[in-house]
């Protein structure tokens, strides 16, 4: 029956030429604006290589210490690795803590027998950075605790880094000048993609080898540093129970100081949380996802509306056809399934449309279409080229988010149409011109 359904629709389309142009390309175009916003909260939240553990990851990176005795004299910035592993370190259910150190340097390599410097994206993190964030490696390891103990100038670089400084050499156990410090290549990664920024770069070196490192404070405090920390929660650990044991360690340490209050400004977030961070202290989640829940809506309800008013106007002009049949006896209910399947169709076609578009956009306008809204991280490299791999395209989420948003279009566009033509009294419809 459906198949006949679609079949009567193809038939329309072919009859109604402009029309259903129009109904198909109107369709398109709310889809693919739709299919955009959905595709950049997929890139950002989802679980993607390299951050395939964003579903039990907790993210610590900022803080705020305040005077008791000058309330609102306070000062806001990173974390020091000593409070990282007071408030962090101790919790049951952690598997692992990545440490980055915010170096804001710039760095370049000297290439060999070159003069000009290549501007390059370079991350200072611990060894359990690669637990966290697990790496395919395709040649070398990981630096080791003993080269970060012993602040060994090594390095892990990227798959595409290494090609371009030694061809088709094997990269490990070479050395690469960076910032004019000799650097011994440990390891070669599959690349990153720059969406993923918590984890990006080019290259991945032992934080106690950074320039700006120092073993505990900044300023007056022990509180504040120049670290992020991402917790990785163990498999079998309920991480909602682990972030509030952490929320309550910050709470303890700030009792012991008795000069100043320490927060960690709400934190350690979920992952997603992380990513709708500002700098403001006590955000309401809940009223962001309200108001972007809020534009996916108003994305869907105007073409909705016009193409609900398009169909209303075609199923005047089919009264006579439905007159016609419920004269012979076709009931309400299969009339009603005919007009939503019609429209289905059309909308699925829209639907294909749309998520080719929304692709074709994306591809277009990715240098600034991903930062609508969502942060990224300071440290990703502003030379650095935005790469969208297929694998975080064409996947099951957004084959799944189009088909739910061609169904919901659907259903507002035709539902009311459909339900007025069907019930129209038969006389009314035979009469009709």
């Amino acid at each position: 029956m459906i198949r006949l359904y679609f079949k009567q629709a193809w038939n329309l389309i072919r009859q109604e030429r402009l029309f259903s142009s129009v109904y198909i390309l109107g369709t398109g175009l709310s889809i693919s604006m739709v299919m955009v916003l959905s595709i950049v909260f997929y890139i950002r939240l989802a679980d993607i290589y390299p951050e395939t553990n964003r579903s039990r990851i907790l993210i610590a990176e900022r803080s705020r210490v305040e005077e008791r005795n000058r309330p609102g004299y306070v000062s806001t910035g990173n974390l020091s690795e000593s409070i990282i592993r007071t408030c962090l370190g101790s919790l049951e259910g952690v598997e692992a803590i990545a440490l980055e150190l915010n170096d804001r340097s710039d760095f370049y390599v000297q290439p060999a027998g070159k003069e000009t410097q290549l501007p390059v994206a370079a991350k200072f993190v611990n060894t359990d950075f690669w637990k966290v964030f697990p790496f395919r490696f395709t040649g070398g390891q990981p630096f080791t605790e003993a080269d970060q103990l012993s602040r060994i100038p090594t390095v892990v670089i990227a798959q595409s880094l290494a090609r371009r400084l030694f061809g088709d050499e094997d990269a490990v156990g070479q050395y690469i000048s960076l910032n004019f410090r000799q650097y011994k290549v440990c390891g070669t990664v599959q690349d990153a993609s720059y969406l993923t920024s918590r984890s990006y770069a080019q290259l991945w070196i032992p934080y106690t080898v950074s320039e700006s490192y120092q073993q505990d404070t900044w300023g007056d405090t022990s509180t504040q540093g120049g670290y992020f920390a991402s917790v990785l929660v163990a498999p079998d650990a309920d991480i909602e129970k682990v972030k509030q044991a952490a929320e309550d360690n910050v709470q303890r340490y700030s009792n012991t100081l008795p000069d100043y209050t320490f927060s960690m400004m709400g934190q350690p977030d979920y992952y997603w949380q992380s990513v709708l961070r500002t700098w403001e202290d006590n955000i309401d989640f809940g009223k962001l996802i309200l108001q972007y829940a809020l534009v996916f809506f108003i994305l869907l309800l105007v073409p909705a509306v016009s193409l609900s008013g398009m169909t209303d106007l075609r199923m005047e002009r089919r009264l006579a056809e439905m007159g016609v049949r419920r004269a012979f006896g076709a009931p309400v209910g299969a009339l009603m399934k005919q007009i939503l399947s019609e429209n289905l169709f059309f909308t699925l076609l829209g639907g294909l449309l749309g998520l080719l578009f929304s692709y074709l956009l994306l591809f277009l306008t990715r240098d600034w279409v991903m930062q609508i809204g969502i942060s990224f991280v300071e440290t990703v490299h502003e030379d650095a080229e935005i790469v969208i791999p297929a694998s975080m395209l064409l996947n099951y989420t957004v084959f799944g988010v189009a088909l739910a948003v061609c169904f919901v279009l659907n259903l507002l566009s035709a539902l009311i149409p459909a339900w007025r033509a069907s019930r129209r009294q038969i006389i009314y419809s035979l009469n009709a011109k």
